[in-house]
């Protein structure tokens, strides 16, 4: 008869992340009974500080309490009563978000008071909601490293057509390749970024070139990353995958692409200063 050694510790079952905003109840935590009596601002501090240790976090959001008035007394002034500030803490894995109520839920104090924290079970169902470029970014290096991924802007060009349409408008087409190292994989997302130049302001046509670039390479980033998925194992090992019923978004034809402007190899963040100077000088012909 065999037995089973009581040392052995069975791991989690891996998790897929994907770059949209969390929104399943097994992932989001509904945190009560946090005292009133601090300012919003230290209780968002508080909140990080309790609820990241357990994992990556997307979002915290805190909800102010409401305040009511209690009856006073003959002769004396009502009283002004601060009610609970609640809050909902957004995890990227499920069992992070588990981890967290086991260890905070009438554990953790906040004003002097232990807050409760659930599952949120009353989510309405969206539709997956991209990450921000911002929380790309994060995610990214949380789970790949900030040496395990590359992004490569392609190609940028203004839209041949908006120019056709209207002379003020400076709408860019950018084309982004992300590279997961260690993978053998990559790929490519389409953004586009656009302003209106005032005929009145012509001296603004630099700095609204600039941020409109600037838009075009984060959406082609966010695209890119909606490709990719990851498996992210019980002992926090991670394997990639590539999405490839995600469209690029943004579709070009070869006549646009020919209007596209090439750009050297960037390694690293798109939106430093250098890389945009860089793409400016090459965009001198328009």
């Amino acid at each position: 008869m065999s037995t089973v050694c009581p040392y052995v510790q069975t791991l989690p079952a891996p998790e897929l992340v994907e770059f949209i905003r969390p929104n399943s109840s097994d992932k989001v935590l509904y945190v009560s009974r946090i005292s009133g009596s601090l300012a919003e601002e230290e209780v968002y501090f508080k909140l990080c500080k309790a609820f990241e240790q357990y994992g990556l976090v997307n979002e915290i959001q805190v909800m102010k309490p409401s305040v009511q008035l209690q009856p006073a007394a003959e002769g004396q002034q009502e009283e002004r009563l601060t009610g609970y500030f609640y809050a909902f803490v957004k995890f990227y894995l499920a069992r992070d978000a588990a981890k967290a109520r086991a260890g905070l839920n009438g554990k953790y104090f906040i004003g002097g008071q232990t807050i409760m924290v659930q599952h949120a079970t009353k989510m309405k169902k969206r539709e997956p909601c991209p990450l921000p470029y911002s929380k790309c970014l994060d995610l990214a290096n949380h789970f790949l490293g900030m040496d395990g991924w590359t992004t490569h802007i392609v190609s940028i060009g203004q839209d041949p057509e908006a120019c056709q349409h209207d002379p003020h408008s400076l709408r860019y087409i950018c084309v982004v390749r992300i590279e997961i190292r260690g993978w053998d994989m990559s790929c490519d997302g389409v953004g586009l970024g656009e302003k209106t130049l005032d005929p009145a302001r012509p001296q603004e046509r630099v700095s609204l070139t600039r941020a409109a670039m600037k838009i075009a390479v984060h959406r082609a980033v966010q695209n890119a990353f909606q490709r990719v998925i990851l498996a992210v194992l019980g002992n926090g090992k991670v394997a990639v995958e590539i999405n490839t019923a995600v469209p690029d978004g943004i579709l070009y034809s070869t006549e646009d692409e020919a209007n596209m402007v090439p750009v050297t190899v960037l390694d690293g963040e798109p939106d430093e200063e250098d890389d945009m100077e860089a793409l400016l000088a090459q965009m001198e012909c328009y």
